[in-house]
């Protein structure tokens, strides 16, 4: 596993991370959530990107490999998180001073670490929050030694608009084959900044596999796209989700790529494409302006 520096933290993380949403879903098991956190590990991922807000994602990681928190460096999300109102889950955002660092204590007891690698804002603040108290109160959690840096997660202009104004450490945000638009939209910002970029979405979710149009815009956007796109042949004898994922890492500027599973074959096979043969330049350059001709012109 080939690793890359995470910004100005000093951090070392592997070039492929494991994005831990979809473990916090309590019909998944908890045989196969150790067996798929373990395996990460294994395979040499060291980068976990998880959240107040996956279900039960910050307490399995604590459960099954807090022991092993020497083998990685951790980033969870405050600024919204899940609670049980009549027996129903429910989404609560929250970025007050004593919202932020309420849950960003509770992220700590959850995971079972006095000090997280990375906190970072779930979004951005709202209209209607005091963004100056939201933010200080996140550097108030650095501050108070319950992390060792901080950030936010947030694709767009609104992403490098806060890269500017804060001092934050790292930035994650959307960027594959189908979204580029980071390239030029977010990441030059983040360049000057030295801030670490951590990307999510590497693959799109893989929506070509998927017949039809799923519903929503998360899924639906992008599996629009796919359809324009000319992804096998740009790929040739490459399977799809590893094409993307190495189209993802050939950008210098990406630190980590974050890939969500809780099948322990797929993290095995994502950890092989860090094996030190990027896609060839002209190819990058072609899919490049493939989406330039087909999303920006």
């Amino acid at each position: 596993m080939a690793h890359r520096l995470l910004g100005k933290t000093g951090l070392r993380v592997s070039e492929i991370g494991l994005g831990a949403a979809q473990i916090g879903n309590p019909d998944v098991p908890e045989s196969r959530v150790e067996r798929v956190l373990n395996t990460a590990l294994d395979a040499g991922i060291s980068f976990i990107d998880t959240a107040a807000m996956y279900g039960e994602s910050e307490a399995r990681i604590g459960k099954y490999i807090s022991q092993r928190k020497d083998e990685f460096i951790l980033a969870t999300k405050c600024g919204d998180y899940v609670t049980k109102r009549d027996g129903k889950r429910e989404l609560v955002k929250d970025y007050t001073r004593e919202g932020i660092l309420k849950t960003v204590d509770e992220s700590r007891k959850r995971l079972r670490m006095d000090v997280i690698d990375i906190v970072q804002f779930h979004g951005l603040p709202g209209s209607e929050d005091d963004e100056k108290v939201a933010f200080e109160a996140l550097f108030e959690a650095r501050e108070k030694g319950w992390t060792r840096f901080v950030g936010v997660s947030q694709d767009g202009r609104a992403g490098a608009e806060a890269a500017e104004r804060w001092p934050l450490d790292t930035q994650e945000f959307t960027y594959n084959i189908l979204f580029q638009e980071a390239d030029t939209v977010l990441m030059p910002t983040l360049k000057r900044q030295r801030m670490g970029a951590i990307i999510k979405r590497p693959i799109s979710n893989a929506v070509w596999e998927r017949a039809e149009r799923p519903d929503g815009s998360f899924m639906g956007a992008p599996w629009d796209r796919a359809q324009q796109f000319p992804l096998k042949e740009l790929a040739g004898d490459i399977p799809l989700p590893e094409f993307a994922l190495r189209f993802t890492l050939s950008h210098p500027d990406v630190c980590t790529a974050i890939v969500g599973s809780t099948n322990p074959d797929h993290i095995r096979a994502n950890a092989v494409v860090s094996d030190g043969r990027p896609l060839p330049d002209d190819v990058v350059a072609r899919a490049k302006a493939a989406f330039t001709e087909r999303f920006e012109s």
